[in-house]
C-alpha cells in the first residue's frame, strides 16, 4: 500500500493536471492509517471491528431511506453512490450471515432483513447477481447446510422483498429490473468501449500513468466515441491509468497475496462444528472475491469506505495464517523523527488544500448568488494557495466573462483572456478550459 501511495505522489509531477492528481493522491494515502491500523489488531479485536458492519450497514439504510437520499429513484445513502452502497451492503450482509450461522439472534436477523431491503432499494443489477452468486456459493459452506438456516434466509429475502415492494408501491419492480440485465444494455456496452479506449492510452503512458485523474482529461483524445466519465469503471485499469502499469502490478499482488494467505489458513484449520475459524475465512475470501469481482467493472474503491473494507478483508486473511512472518522493528530516533516530520508535513499539506477548496466552493457560491466582485476575491485567495489548481484559474475566467458581459470593460474580458491561459498552461489537455480559451478568443478577432 505504501508503495502504490507513492505512485500516486511520484504521478503528480507528470500529471496531465497537477491538481486533480494531487487530490488523488491525497484520498489515497488516507488509506495507510487503515492498512496500519488493521495489521496491528488481534483476532478478537479484529472481530468487534467486523461485528460493528451490519449495523453499519443498517443505519445506512435507514438514515438513505428516511431521508430520501436516492439519485433516478436509486438508493444512495450518505455515500452518494448506489452502486457502492450496494457493494457494501452486499458485504455487511454476507458478515451478517456468519455471525447469524453461529449465533442466530433476533438482532441478527432483524438487521439482515434491512440490509437486504437497502440492496433492493439500490436497483444495482451488477450487485444483484453477485448477491445470487453469493449465496450459491453460501451452500457449499459445510457450516450452511442446514434447514433451519436457509429457511430463515428465505425468510429475510422474502420479508425485504415485501418491504421494499410496499414501501416502492411497486410490487414488479424488482422483476421489471430484473430483466434489463442483457449483455446488449447501453450501459455494459459502453463499458466496453471505456475499456477499449483505456488500453490505448494506457500503451501511452505504461510507466508512470497519467497521474490521478488523468483518464477524465485526455480521454478525450482517445475515445472512439463521444462520451465523458470521471472513472475507467474498472480499478485494475483505472490503477494502470493513474500511477502505471506497476501499480496494477502491486495491487493485483496484494489481491494474489490474500488468496495465497487464505488457501493455506483453509488447508491448516479442520471443519469441526466448534471450530468458527475455519467458517470465518471461507466468508472472509467470499467478501473478498466479491469486492474485487466488482471492482472490475465499476469505481468502488474510489470510495474509501469501501477501498479500506477490502483491506481489513485482506489484513484478517494474513494476520490468521499459520505462516505468519513476523518482522520486529524498533525505529531510532532519528527514524521516529522523519516519521513525525513526514505525517505532520503530510497533515499540514492535507489542511491546507482543504482550506483551499472550501475557499473555493465558496467562490463558486458568490457567482451563483450574483456576488461577482467578492468572487473574484475568494478565487485570487484560492490562486494564492494553491497556485497549481488549474479550476480556480478557470473559475476566475468565467467571472470576468460575467463581469465583461455586464460592465462590457474590455479589461474584463483581457484579464478573462489571461486567467484562462494560464489554466489551460497547468492543463493543456482540459477540454473545458481549451473551450473556453477559443470563445475568449473569438472574441478579439471579432473585435
Amino acid at each position: 500500500m505504501f508503495l502504490i501511495v507513492l505512485g500516486y505522489w511520484s504521478s503528480v509531477f507528470i500529471a496531465a493536471d497537477m491538481e486533480k492528481a494531487i487530490l488523488e493522491a491525497i484520498k489515497i494515502t488516507a488509506l495507510l492509517p487503515f492498512s496500519i491500523l488493521f495489521s496491528t489488531l488481534a483476532k478478537e479485536q479484529m472481530m468487534k471491528v467486523f461485528r460493528w458492519l451490519p449495523y453499519m450497514g443498517g443505519f445506512l439504510v435507514v438514515v438513505g431511506i428516511v431521508f430520501q437520499m436516492n439519485r433516478q429513484n436509486r438508493l444512495e445513502s450518505t455515500i452518494g453512490y448506489a452502486n457502492a452502497l450496494a457493494i457494501f451492503l452486499l458485504i455487511s450482509l454476507l458478515i451478517t450471515f456468519l455471525f447469524y450461522v453461529r449465533k442466530a439472534s433476533k438482532s441478527d436477523f432483524t438487521l439482515m432483513i434491512i440490509q437486504a431491503t437497502g440492496l433492493m432499494f439500490t436497483y444495482s443489477r451488477a450487485v444483484w447477481v453477485l448477491w445470487l452468486l453469493s449465496l450459491i456459493a453460501l451452500v457449499m459452506f459445510q457450516e450452511f447446510r442446514k434447514r433451519s438456516i436457509w429457511l430463515q434466509i428465505v425468510w429475510v429475502h422474502l420479508i425485504s422483498f415485501i418491504v421494499t415492494a410496499l414501501l416502492k408501491k411497486d410490487v414488479l419492480f424488482f422483476w421489471s429490473r430484473l430483466k434489463t440485465i442483457q449483455p446488449e444494455t447501453s450501459e455494459f456496452r459502453m463499458r466496453l468501449v471505456y475499456w477499449k479506449d483505456s488500453l490505448s492510452m494506457i500503451a501511452d503512458n505504461w510507466w508512470l500513468g497519467t497521474g490521478g485523474g488523468g483518464w477524465s482529461v485526455l480521454q478525450s483524445k482517445y475515445q472512439s466515441e463521444a462520451y465523458f466519465v470521471r472513472f475507467v469503471h474498472n480499478h485494475y485499469l483505472q490503477l494502470a491509468l493513474d500511477i502505471g502499469v506497476f501499480g496494477s502490478l502491486l495491487f493485483i499482488f496484494i489481491v494474489l497475496y490474500f488468496y495465497y494467505k487464505s488457501f493455506i489458513l483453509i488447508k491448516s484449520l479442520k471443519p469441526t462444528e466448534a471450530n468458527s475459524s475455519l467458517l470465518w475465512i471461507k466468508g472472509i475470501l467470499l467478501a473478498g472475491t466479491v469486492l474485487l469481482l466488482h471492482a472490475g467493472f465499476d469505481f468502488d474503491f474510489s470510495f474509501l469506505l469501501v477501498f479500506a473494507l477490502l483491506l481489513m478483508l485482506i489484513e484478517y486473511a494474513i494476520g490468521e495464517s499459520p505462516c505468519r512472518a513476523v518482522i520486529v522493528f524498533q525505529p531510532g530516533i532519528f527514524t521516529k523523527t522523519i516519521v513525525s516530520i513526514s505525517l505532520a508535513a503530510m497533515l499540514l499539506f492535507t489542511s491546507w488544500v482543504t482550506v483551499g477548496n472550501f475557499i473555493q466552493v465558496r467562490g463558486q457560491n458568490n457567482v451563483a448568488i450574483g456576488e461577482l466582485q467578492m468572487a473574484v476575491k475568494n478565487f485570487s485567495r484560492v490562486q494564492k494557495m494553491m497556485p497549481w489548481a488549474a479550476s480556480s484559474y478557470y473559475e476566475m475566467a468565467k467571472v470576468y466573462v460575467l463581469l465583461g458581459n455586464k460592465t462590457n470593460d474590455r479589461n474584463d474580458y483581457l484579464n478573462a483572456k489571461n486567467q484562462i491561459e494560464h489554466a489551460v498552461q497547468l492543463a493543456p489537455s482540459e477540454e473545458l478550459y481549451l473551450a473556453l480559451s477559443e470563445d475568449i478568443k473569438r472574441y478579439f478577432i471579432k473585435e
